[in-house]
């Protein structure tokens, strides 16, 4: 890894003028949509309830236009296994249902503190720097 600043992108580059095609010319920009989520049509009254649900804590994690099939998928399957709880002949949903259902959660960053890439989890309170209190004595 070189030394200095990071590189810049070459659109910013070409919005300041100082692209290069000999430098800057072969280097690839990796565009990430800032998009939200777009429902898909194919969703049930149901998986929709869902979708308008969730829609607002996936948002606030970071969930794109990119990740709108996973989020489809994980309304569909809330949807299932919701209407499996609420049935009245006492069936429970399926394990892998429910590790299924899970799993997207964790991928959505939806499923908790844990979950969140970054966020620090329960234990963000707690220092990692081992030497921390090196040279200082606790007051007394």
């Amino acid at each position: 890894m070189k030394r200095g600043p990071k590189a810049e992108t070459p659109s910013t580059k070409l919005a300041r003028g100082t692209f290069q095609p000999i430098r800057d010319g072969m280097k690839t920009e990796i565009i990430v949509p800032g998009d939200p989520p777009v429902r898909p049509d194919y969703l049930s009254a149901a998986a929709i309830d869902v979708w308008q649900d969730v829609i607002g804590r996936v948002m606030a994690a970071g969930v794109t236009e990119a990740d709108s099939n996973l989020l489809a998928r994980y309304c569909a399957l809330e949807a299932e296994v919701r209407a499996a709880f609420s049935a009245k002949d006492g069936e429970l949903p399926s394990a892998a249902y429910l590790t299924n259902l899970r799993q997207m959660e964790e991928l959505l960053r939806i499923a908790g503190p844990k979950s969140r890439i970054g966020g620090g989890g329960a234990d963000a309170s707690k220092s990692t720097n081992r030497f921390a209190r090196n040279g200082a004595r606790g007051r007394s």
